[in-house]
């Protein structure tokens, strides 16, 4: 059964989920903790393996690569909504939206095994463009997870001295992703937004400082798991699993 899809040539998407995130955020939550975060930064794909289905065609791609781009446009950028329990200031709870993006690198070789097009049997090194002519998802992956997570203090509490400034995270989280399907395939296009294409599971680990009043920075490392199968116009479907590094930079304000 085909997903539900948002058509669209914008990156509206996130902007359009953050809003509503923020205005379920916006009650007073007692006096606990409350972070909203912006960051951007370079993010790094492994190579992985992708199955393509269209008609008669059932062909499998063997360790293919991926290409971030990340300080294109649109460039990799993230925003984050925290919470940090009053009785528990080490324990917290996040709301990640990340417009991660991944681009497969066709213009190379890859094994492929499977049926083609014409329902001849593949196993070989071929060119990704005998198949595939374009797969990317620039306007984003768009991951969207839930996080717990959790903080140390090296002074021991948090104040305005060099130590007690700092404070050290991590945390885990999962939930789902939004990509823009960009995809030329047999000379079939697919250029859509698709809701509920794949589950999305990260873990990050990061420093936050707190540089004046309740305005800090942080640095990140963030790995995301995408498993992403996307549907294509006129029937069959596009599936990939990518593992995805981000080094991270951003700022964040506590209220």
């Amino acid at each position: 059964m085909k997903r539900n899809t948002i058509i669209a040539k914008g990156s509206s998407t996130g902007t359009t989920m953050l809003l509503l995130l923020a205005g379920l955020m916006a009650a007073p939550l007692a006096n606990a903790e409350i972070t909203v975060g912006l960051y951007a930064g370079q993010s790094f794909t492994d190579n992985g393996d992708l199955n393509l289905t269209q008609g008669k065609t059932n062909l499998n791609f063997s360790d293919v690569s991926w290409d971030d781009k990340s300080f294109e446009e649109p460039i990799f950028y993230g925003a984050r909504i925290g919470y940090w329990f009053e009785d528990a200031p080490n324990w917290g709870l996040s709301i990640d939206f990340a417009h991660l993006k991944n681009y497969l690198e066709y213009d190379k070789n890859a094994q492929v095994s499977g049926v083609d097009a014409n329902g001849n049997s593949v196993n070989g090194v071929q060119p990704i463009t005998d198949h595939i002519q374009d797969f990317n998802m620039s306007h984003g992956v768009n991951t969207l997870t839930f996080n717990g997570q959790y903080r140390w203090f090296p002074a021991g509490q948090r104040d305005q001295t060099l130590l007690g400034r700092m404070q050290l995270y991590t945390g885990l989280g999962a939930g789902f992703s939004v990509p823009h399907v960009e995809a030329m395939i047999n000379g079939v296009q697919t250029y859509e937004y698709q809701a509920g294409a794949g589950p999305v599971v990260n873990g990050m680990m990061g420093v936050n400082y707190d540089i004046y009043s309740f305005i800090s920075g942080f640095a990140e490392y963030k790995l995301t798991y995408v498993d992403v199968e996307d549907d294509l116009t006129g029937g069959g479907t596009i599936n990939t699993e990518t593992v995805n590094h981000q080094l991270i930079f951003g700022l964040a304000a506590h209220f």
